[in-house]
Parts: C-alpha cells; structure tokens; sequence
C-alpha cells in the first residue's frame, strides 16, 4: 500500500510540474520587439485610434516636460493635442526586449526623436531615450503598461 501510494504522490507531483506553461523567452522577445517597431510605424503614420492601441487601460506614462498622464482615455487625448502641434513629429527604434522567465511582463528601451514648432515657430528637435514596461494580454498580445522617456543633454544631440 505504500509503495502504491507512493507512486501516485510521484504521478501527481510530475502531473502538476509537467503541467507548468513553457515559456520561449526567445521567441516573446521577438513578438515584443516587433510590437514596439508596430507602434512605432502607427506613431509615424499619425493615426491616433492605432496609437492608443498598444498601451493598456491602466498605463501611465511620464514624458518629458509633461505632467504625468494616466488612463489610456487621458492618453489618448494627449495624443491628440500633441499631434495638433505645428511640426509635431515623433520617431522611436527599439533596440532592446526583454522578457520575464514567466513569459507575461517585459520591457523594450530604445531612442527616438521628438520634433515641435516653438513659441516663435521654429522646429526644435531633441533626441531621447525610453523605457515601456509591456504586459502581456490574454489575447497573447503585448501592450504597454508604463512609459517613460527622458531628453538627451543638447550638448550630445
């Protein structure tokens, strides 16, 4: 009676191990890295409705000289009134993906470029840096949770 109960104890416990979601972490670092160079292509495009597609309900993000913007409703509306700027234009390549262990969080860091008329009506360009912190969706799709980006020293523009 031991040895049988013992061998069921093995069973179950191998069940619940084998049972566990293997995660290609490779393989997801490639779909979030391809995410980031989708949302980058919607941003060039201009479409707003595709833009506001890539982040999640929840996200917050922290731009530059910006108050911080939370709800993708809110987002969406800075979205909106940043494109209505004389000269706005936004370009970002991701450069690097990582994904957890656990296959359902990640991150991309890259730089990009942030152009805008000023006060005066003269185009200034600035360079910068981000990190997004991605969650993954039920849908197995990638969206972005948190932003944040920061200026270059003008210096090294």
């Amino acid at each position: 009676m031991k040895a049988i109960f013992s061998i069921l104890s093995f069973i179950v416990i191998i069940s619940i191990f084998g049972c566990a979601k293997q995660v290609d972490v490779k393989v997801e670092q490639a779909a979030l890295l391809n995410a980031d160079k989708e949302w980058a292509a919607a941003a060039a495009s201009g479409d707003v409705d595709r833009i506001v597609t890539f982040w999640t309900d929840d996200v917050v993000i922290y731009f530059p000289n910006a108050p911080i913007v939370s709800g993708k409703e809110t987002v969406r509306q800075f979205v909106q009134n940043n494109r209505n700027k004389p000269g706005f234009a936004l370009t970002w390549t991701p450069t690097e993906a990582v994904v957890s262990t656990a296959g359902d969080l990640g991150y991309t860091a890259g730089t990009g470029q942030l152009s805008v008329n000023d006060d005066n009506g003269n185009l200034m360009t600035r360079k910068m840096n981000y990190i997004c912190i991605w969650k993954k969706q039920a849908d197995g799709s990638w969206k972005c949770s948190r932003e944040i980006s920061n200026f270059r020293p003008q210096a090294t523009q």
